[in-house]
């Protein structure tokens, strides 16, 4: 797994509703509404944590195992860099 940091993406904005947040681009093409999940990984994304410090928090505050936390982070993060709100640094 990567050691890089993740971060959200500088041309976004986005918004809690309940337990979802709501990420649109600045550009207004493109909506995303993450759930619980993706939610707590989101904001996670501050710069400051790699992957593996996120699936640790992720196994911290979920029932699952740290297998399946790396495995959610991964895959999570991994679809928010492709959709362009999130990034390596």
């Amino acid at each position: 797994m990567t050691i890089d940091h993740v971060i959200q993406s500088e041309d976004i904005i986005w918004r809690r509703i309940g337990e979802d947040i709501v990420v649109i681009k600045d550009d207004g093409q493109s909506t995303h509404i993450l759930n619980k999940t993706a939610a707590f990984i989101w904001e996670l994304c501050d710069g400051k944590r790699n992957v593996d410090e996120i699936a640790a928090s992720l196994f911290k505050r979920f029932d699952v195992s740290p297998e399946e936390a790396r495995a959610d982070t991964r895959e999570t993060i991994e679809t928010l860099k492709r959709a362009g709100i999130v990034k390596y640094i």
